[in-house]
């Protein structure tokens, strides 16, 4: 399974050409009901104080102090933090030195790329449950199953499942499937879970993989 850990947040923040603001806002580009981990969207500070710092801080810690421009604007590159399961909301807000109440913040779900299958070892032809989210991309959840073989043992060959329907904000599905046929060899067999129901080795997608172990 793979395994991301949590990333720093601000990347960059630069000073922006002079704008007019009356109070202070935070927004970010693009909008969406759910980000994936490690994401990078587009922040927009307005209305602090001109020349002056602004504190970002995420959760209540502290991520920067960053000098506004002399319109009182900001904006940069925000790089959301990395989820090793599961879904989080984030908050993110920026906040005066000068002049504490002026003040704004904006909140971003964020999902991890996972999928959790039980069991992961047994007789095949079992109905697994499957539970995957943060599938972006497409509106289908595929599995290719392909048997882990030892070097020069021959050719690959994979089978595609249709798991389900890809739903909810945070691109989720919760289905049970078989994954295995009755008459399935015994081994170790790995499972590429995508939203393409072609299966290419080289493809660079954003997914998630593991390693289920049919006994007899």
């Amino acid at each position: 399974m793979r395994l991301i850990r949590a990333a720093v947040a601000i990347a960059s923040f630069a000073v922006a050409a002079p704008a007019t603001a009356s109070a202070a806002t935070l927004t970010v580009d693009p909008v969406r009901s759910c980000y994936l981990e490690q994401d990078r969207v587009f922040l927009v500070a307005e209305g602090y104080t001109p020349n002056g710092m602004v504190d970002f801080s995420r959760e209540g810690n502290l991520v920067a102090t960053l000098q506004a421009d002399a319109a009182g604007r900001l904006q940069g590159t925000l790089r959301l933090p990395g989820l090793i399961m599961g879904q989080s909301p984030l908050t993110y807000v920026a906040t005066d030195k000068a002049d504490p109440t002026r003040t704004a913040q904006v909140s971003l779900l964020t999902t991890a790329v996972d999928v959790r299958v039980s069991p992961r070892n047994g007789p095949p032809n079992r109905r697994l449950r499957i539970r995957a989210r943060g599938f972006r991309g497409g509106s289908t959840l595929w599995a290719h199953v392909r048997r882990v073989k030892r070097r020069g043992g021959g050719p690959v060959r994979v089978r595609t499942v249709r798991i389900g329907r890809v739903r909810g904000p945070c691109w989720t599905a919760n289905v049970r499937r078989r994954l295995f046929r009755r008459g399935t060899a015994a081994g170790r067999y790995r499972v590429q879970f995508d939203t393409f129901r072609r299966y290419k080795p080289n493809r660079r997608v954003e997914y998630d993989e593991l390693f289920v172990r049919i006994t007899r």
